[in-house]
């Protein structure tokens, strides 16, 4: 059974996991600009600063985990997460902000990988670790619109202390659940210390690639809209997805599938833009978080699908590092292009279509000859 005591115990986790980390992306943002005077760009920056840093650590994954206790490599990391985030207002210097952004995206990079690249599959019956891949993917999805509405929402009626003192504490929910997990012992193996096993796996690079248009949007969006009801909108959107995924039984070609998410997405950015009212905002949302899980749904099966034997772990990191980097990455041209007085909507439809067109021209057939090849 998919969903055992261990499994439910991490996938709880990582929503509190992902709450914390991405509850830190508004509050963190208002902070640099309000009380440090930084620019809409510059305080951008430190959200790519955090993106590129979770790469840092990646050619030791493999050492990490497969040497040491996974549980334990997965707890520190957050505890160093953790650490990080309770520094912020006992800085003093640019340096020290560049610095913290750094060690969180090295941490929150290696418990990425400890969590849904490991323990998540380690967990797993053999036979269901597809699903596994899925379900804890959508835990994730779920704990980043958490945090992004708890730091919006709390940030215009809590101190930033107490904002960073929440995130902590999230992040010691998700450390004392992953503390339940029961793991088999591995004895340690003489591995070299650096590799880009369950870092990157570049046969599933192009579909990341393309799958970046996603998130990239996103956090355009992100930007963009400041009302958090929107993105309690994109969540029943995406529980919506998740309701039709397991009502349709039959395969649907790919093709279609992304095809369908990136056309919603599309409409839900159409409809963000109709002129004023509230309806607009709430269709936008939910319009936008089912196209999401469309298309999301699909790359993420592409990118578990196309890794080699022992190979899985690799894959689906490599699907979290183009999330996170899209991410970032999304919300750093948003404020770029505010910044030189020029809308997003345009760039966002932009960015949508090139992604379906991608997909049909390139990334499909890419899938289906690297596939049949194993």
């Amino acid at each position: 059974m998919l969903w055992n005591k261990n499994f439910t115990l991490l996938a709880a986790a990582n929503v509190f996991f992902h709450a914390a980390v991405y509850m830190q992306f508004p509050v963190l943002h208002r902070w640099m600009t309000n009380v440090w005077g930084y620019t809409g760009v510059e305080a951008a920056c430190m959200a790519v600063v955090f993106g590129l840093s979770l790469f840092i650590p990646g050619v030791f994954n493999s050492y990490l985990v497969d040497t040491f206790s996974r549980k334990q490599v997965c707890i520190r990391s957050m505890i160093v997460l953790g650490l990080a985030t309770l520094a912020y207002p006992w800085t003093s210097a640019t340096w020290q902000i560049v610095a913290l952004r750094v060690l969180q995206g090295s941490a929150f990079g290696i418990a990425l990988m400890a969590t849904g690249s490991t323990l998540a599959i380690d967990v797993a019956p053999s036979h269901q670790r597809d699903g596994a891949n899925r379900a804890f993917t959508w835990s994730g999805i779920a704990g980043m619109l958490a945090g992004v509405v708890i730091g919006l929402a709390g940030m215009q009626h809590v101190a930033f202390t107490q904002l960073v003192s929440a995130s902590a504490c999230l992040l010691a929910v998700a450390m004392v659940l992953i503390g339940y997990v029961k793991i088999s012992f591995r004895a340690p193996l003489d591995l070299p210390l650096c590799s880009s096993d369950r870092f990157l796996l570049f046969r599933a690079v192009p579909p990341g690639i393309n799958m970046m248009a996603v998130p990239l949007v996103i956090g355009m969006l992100f930007v963009s809209v400041s009302d958090f009801s929107f993105y309690l909108c994109t969540g029943l959107g995406f529980l919506l997805y998740l309701l039709v995924r397991e009502s349709v039984r039959r395969q649907v070609d790919g093709r279609i599938q992304v095809g369908a998410g990136q056309l919603l997405m599309i409409a839900g950015l159409m409809a963000l833009h109709h002129p004023e009212g509230v309806y607009p905002l709430y269709i936008g949302g939910c319009l936008i978080g089912l196209g999401t899980g469309f298309s999301i749904g699909q790359f993420l099966q592409m990118m578990i699908l196309l890794p080699l034997h022992c190979e899985r772990g690799t894959g689906y990191h490599t699907y979290r590092l183009s999330w996170e980097l899209a991410w970032a990455c999304g919300i750093f041209l948003g404020v770029y292009l505010q910044s030189q007085g020029k809308g997003l909507f345009g760039a966002e439809i932009l960015i949508a279509v090139a992604g379906l067109l991608l997909y049909q021209a390139f990334t499909y057939r890419y899938f289906k000859r690297h596939y049949q090849k194993h």
